[in-house]
């Protein structure tokens, strides 16, 4: 889906007209419907694309699709070889948005592509290569889409790297809820519909399953924010910091739920060689509560502080939490590489890559 609801097929070539000669004024391009089409199971291509340049002309087999996903160009591309081959044309595909990569992946594929933004490659084996790049995205994804891997939709894909199979949509959203996350059921789906355009997870009856395990990974690293933070404490404890969870978990009577966990980036040395100088971070989702069962050990300082607590409403640090013999709830493994990963610092990044490696061992099947 895309924010701009007048686009359509029948639009793309004065869509394209608007964006002027994208290869320069000497070579022009033509877009033409192919003709009559049999609806279902059509038989031609959307439209023959006539390139010239000087005394050359080339004529490309386009299939046009109206969405931009991985899964959208791939099934493009294999419509635009079928196109090519039946007509004795090239094969080419029309989209909204080519950016550099899919640029790139068009050429290693030896197939040509325009686009609605001014981007395009037109590659004749052995005779002509124009590139373009760099135009901007007019048509971007619709919001519900582009968040599938941010804040708290974000459980449904990183259940994905706890689990990597499920039978059901339901049997995705109890795993979330066995791993202390909550997520409704609409937005589950809607999350592996965008995982599936993706081809991070193939969906076929009975099994949804993580094919991408490393895609994934990028997708949540591009599209991590750390979690906001409501308020913060510093503190300089007695406690250690052992100490300081057992407390903290200590409930008298109908105390308010808690939870807390040690944060990604201060609980690597759990999944990686190496530990971090800095002060530990804490997340707790009701800091009044946690003060209230600390006591007298909660002693705020402006200075030299030995623990740091923030408190956030984002169920993200609190996912799939892990607890050891000594008490301490600390994130999980998933939350300390992207922490790790987006915080830019050489030794965090090369902490995040020994994570990264785990998590891609340990996935269960």
């Amino acid at each position: 889906m895309y924010s701009d609801p007048a686009i359509s097929e029948a639009a793309i070539p004065e869509l394209f007209e608007r964006l002027g000669p994208i290869f320069g004024r000497q070579v022009t391009i033509e877009l033409r419907p192919a003709g009559q089409r049999e609806t279902p199971g059509r038989a031609v291509a959307d439209f023959v694309v006539s390139v010239a340049w000087g005394t050359e002309r080339y004529e490309f087999a386009a299939e046009a699709k109206m969405r931009n996903t991985p899964r959208v160009l791939d099934e493009a591309l294999r419509q635009a070889r079928r196109w090519a081959a039946d007509s004795g044309r090239l094969p080419m595909v029309v989209v909204p948005f080519l950016g550099e990569k899919r640029i790139e992946r068009l050429e290693e594929e030896g197939i040509s592509g325009l686009d609605l933004c001014g981007n395009g490659l037109i590659l004749v084996q052995g005779r002509l290569l124009l590139r373009r790049t760099g135009q901007p995205n007019r048509y971007p994804e619709s919001r519900p889409a582009r968040f599938a891997y941010r804040g708290a939709t974000s459980l449904v894909p990183r259940v994905f790297l706890r689990r990597a199979e499920y039978s059901s949509v339901g049997q995705v959203r109890d795993e979330i809820e066995a791993a202390g996350g909550t997520v409704a059921l609409s937005t589950v789906s809607k999350a592996l519909a965008r995982m599936a355009d993706d081809l991070i997870v193939d969906r076929s009856e009975g099994r949804i399953a993580l094919v991408q395990p490393d895609k994934l990974l990028d997708a949540l690293v591009e599209n991590f924010a750390a979690p906001k933070p409501e308020r913060t404490a510093q503190l300089k404890t007695p406690l250690h910091l052992e100490d300081f969870f057992r407390r903290a978990q200590e409930v008298v009577g109908s105390a308010p739920k808690l939870q807390m966990v040690l944060s990604g980036a201060s609980a690597q040395g759990r999944y990686a060689g190496g530990l971090r100088a800095d002060v530990p971070v804490v997340y707790a989702n009701n800091l009044n509560e946690l003060k209230r069962r600390i006591g007298d050990a909660w002693k705020p300082v402006d200075r030299f502080a030995n623990l740091t607590v923030v408190e956030t409403r984002d169920p993200t640090p609190f996912f799939d939490a892990r607890r050891d013999d000594g008490g301490a709830s600390f994130a999980s493994p998933v939350q300390a590489y992207l922490e790790l990963a987006a915080g830019g610092d050489k030794r965090d990044t090369e902490m995040a890559q020994q994570v990264r490696a785990r998590i891609l061992r340990d996935l269960v099947r």
